[in-house]
């Protein structure tokens, strides 16, 4: 039955094609949406898009004039790679200011479709205008910006389920301590790209609120202070913030993309330091940090003091004296989540010096961590390499400089114990139509980066080797081709694997513009590792198991008001001496925004049918702003949400949002405090921001 609705809806997929009509194409946040579901898409964890949302969203209406645009601040447009950066620049030396944007289409590398994408984003002006920065001004023109959010889960979950309190008594973690609404609420100003000031607040499902733990209200708080362009000072951060250096190989204190859609983007974009105004209660830092221009130097400085989570171990005198690993999470409904939070503290100091010339930049940082406790850990063969003690620190040099149609970067790095870390990379334009990226790396076991988030396989830039080859082609018009390869092993052992292991990982796309409303590209990836498994006599050994996808996705915009989007996937899983298991997947969306009334909606209807959990597969699906969702689809069943969003009066924005996942082969979903008993699970959200 299940195959027949399949047929059918797929049906219900291809006709529309036939009747596609063309209309002109309005470039609005829909693109910045696309955007970071291609990113998403790439990983199978929910990231906290937030700031690379902000940047973004700041632009649509503050356009970056590219006329008069420094390098780092095109880099801020996450589109733009090394090669269009620098043929933009080069472009406007030898031929003066663009006097219009058609004019981008005469820039090598500059295709239709990129342009498409950067539209929202920039702004052309013959003329620089030069900001007059004073306090009237920052009153009067500032932008200030207030977020209430609330949602939770329908269905009873155990965790808030009632309990004798003799049986709470003998087991305190089996309940929640508090409701189950998860509660968010954040205000932020800005004026300009000069100031920017805020606060974040925020309740996780099942913490308390008001009460017991959290008799202050929010579980979780932050407020920042960013001040730029202060004379000598180019920029100033008091209160949460986070450093972006290098390659990340020491510091990249927050979300970090590294294989994705776009091959060519691989070399990150430091930004140094940058307010801080997300959600995850530990990847940041809190205290003061600047950093002042001298002529071709930039000189950084940082202090960081704050209480962070970690699994108490040992305690003398109601002082902790060790912990046995630090807690990132930020969760803490229960008893035990209750205790480790905030258990010990961490200071962070350190610095950068950078020297920007027009033909290369080199930049050397420092960083040092101390804990009031000691982390040690139970002692195993996979954990030899890991971080002991209550201090350690990371010095390295980054570089980035271009010959001709080759650009080149890279960051080497050391820690306290020896361990060393190299990362370097290259793009080469070879021909209008042809681009291509590598990068390679070397982590020791050894290197330890508290805060490194450097491109990598694993989540850590520990244990591994690699090389990375990215290839863009652009054969005929409306036809694009992307490509990635990457090979890589581990010298010692590591997650799931108790032996040195290898694996690699290849992605093929080909995109097809067939006009400005109507494209589409089929997807192919591969992911192949070697992993534990266990053998007939009981003793683990190394086989090669392999995931491989393959994806076919269409958006088409019938009308300005109405916009489809049709997804396939089938998933494969394989491991050695072991069957087959087989994935599927496939939705429709639906987006309408009406014309007479301020209303847009956001529908999605998909159908899932996977063996096991090792053929799921991950979809970014719209949220309230935000707010993102990335659910694995997996066991048999369907989801939809709705999303519908009102504008009054352009002050005051409504979000309402509601989700539900119906499993046709279960009677109860998730397990431990988040069980079930049913097959269906649904989440409501609201959302209301005011703009004044």
């Amino acid at each position: 039955m299940l195959q027949k609705k399949h047929f059918l809806i797929l049906l219900f997929l291809i006709v529309p094609l036939l009747n596609i009509i063309a209309q002109e194409n309005i470039v609005n946040q829909q693109t910045l949406e696309d955007f970071i579901e291609e990113i998403a898409s790439s990983s199978d964890e929910e990231y906290d898009y937030t700031a690379l949302f902000e940047d973004l969203n700041y632009f649509l209406t503050n356009p970056i004039n590219i006329n008069t645009a420094k390098a780092e601040e095109l880099e801020k447009i996450q589109f733009l790679n090394d090669f269009q950066i620098r043929s933009l620049e080069y472009y406007i030396k030898r031929n003066g200011p663009l006097l219009s944007i058609y004019e981008l289409q005469l820039i090598p590398g500059f295709s239709q479709e990129l342009i498409q994408n950067i539209l929202p984003f920039i702004t052309i002006s013959t003329k620089n205008k030069n900001i007059e920065y004073n306090f009237r001004n920052a009153i009067k023109y500032g932008s200030n910006q207030l977020f209430i959010r609330t949602q939770y889960i329908i269905e009873n979950q155990e965790g808030y389920s009632a309990i004798t309190d003799s049986a709470l008594l003998a087991s305190p973690n089996s309940r929640y301590l508090g409701s189950s609404p998860k509660l968010y609420t954040k205000y932020s100003y800005h004026y300009k790209d000069k100031l920017y000031y805020g606060i974040t607040a925020e309740k996780d499902a099942g913490e308390e609120f008001f009460t017991g733990n959290n008799k202050k209200g929010f579980d979780y708080y932050s407020a920042h202070l960013q001040i730029n362009d202060l004379g000598f000072v180019k920029t100033l951060a008091l209160g949460d913030y986070e450093l972006k250096f290098g390659q990340g190989l020491i510091l990249w204190s927050s979300m970090s993309f590294g294989k994705s859609p776009y091959v060519l983007n691989i070399r990150k974009k430091a930004q140094g330091i940058k307010k801080y105004s997300s959600a995850n209660e530990n990847q940041f830092m809190r205290g003061i940090a600047t950093t002042i221009e001298y002529e071709n130097f930039e000189l950084s400085a940082f202090y960081s003091k704050k209480k962070i989570d970690a699994n108490i171990t040992d305690s003398i005198d109601n002082e902790i004296a060790a912990v046995s690993s630090f807690q990132n999470s930020g969760l803490h409904a229960t008893q035990s989540a209750v205790a480790d939070k905030d258990a010990i503290g961490e200071v962070i100091t350190g610095g950068n010096i950078t020297y920007n010339h027009r033909l290369f930049k080199v930049g050397l940082t420092y960083a040092q961590f101390q804990y009031d406790a000691n982390l040690l850990s139970n002692p195993s063969t996979n954990n030899i390499f890991d971080f002991q003690g209550d201090k350690t620190y990371n010095i390295g040099l980054n570089y980035q400089f271009a010959i001709k149609d080759i650009s080149f970067f890279g960051e080497e790095a050391i820690c306290k114990n020896g361990g060393k870390a190299f990362l370097n990379g290259a793009l080469f334009y070879v021909a209008p139509q042809i681009s291509l990226s590598t990068i390679h790396r070397h982590y020791e076991p050894e290197y330890r980066g508290l805060y490194s988030t450097a491109f990598a396989e694993n989540s850590d830039n520990s244990n591994e080797d690699g090389l990375y080859f990215g290839v863009e082609i652009h054969p005929i018009k409306h036809f694009t081709i992307k490509s990635y390869y990457d090979s890589y092993s581990f010298p010692w052992l590591s997650f799931n694997a108790d032996a040195p292991s290898s694996g690699y990982d290849f992605f093929g796309q080909i995109d097809y513009n067939l006009n400005r409303n109507t494209s589409m590209y089929f997807r192919y990836k591969r992911e192949t590792q070697e992993k534990n498994t266990n053998s007939d006599s009981g003793l683990k050994e190394l086989n090669s198991k392999y995931l491989q996808k393959i994806r076919f996705h269409i958006t088409y915009k019938v009308s300005d008001n109405l916009r489809f989007k049709n997804r396939i996937v089938l998933s494969e899983y394989k491991e050695e001496f072991k069957d087959k298991e087989y994935g599927f997947m496939m939705y429709q969306d639906i987006d309408y925004n009406f014309s007479n009334i301020p209303l847009s909606l956001n529908f999605r209807y998909a159908l899932f049918n996977t063996d096991t959990y090792n053929t799921r597969i991950y979809a970014y699906e719209k949220d309230v702003l935000y707010a993102f969702s990335i659910p694995a689809y997996y066991s048999k069943g369907s989801r939809f949400y709705l999303n519908i969003k009102y504008t009054i009066h352009n002050y005051l924005d409504i979000w309402l949002r509601y989700s539900q996942t119906y499993f046709a082969d279960k009677n109860t979903i998730s397990s431990g405090l988040n069980e079930i008993y049913g097959n269906t699970k649904s989440e409501i959200k609201v959302q209301i921001q005011f703009k004044f």
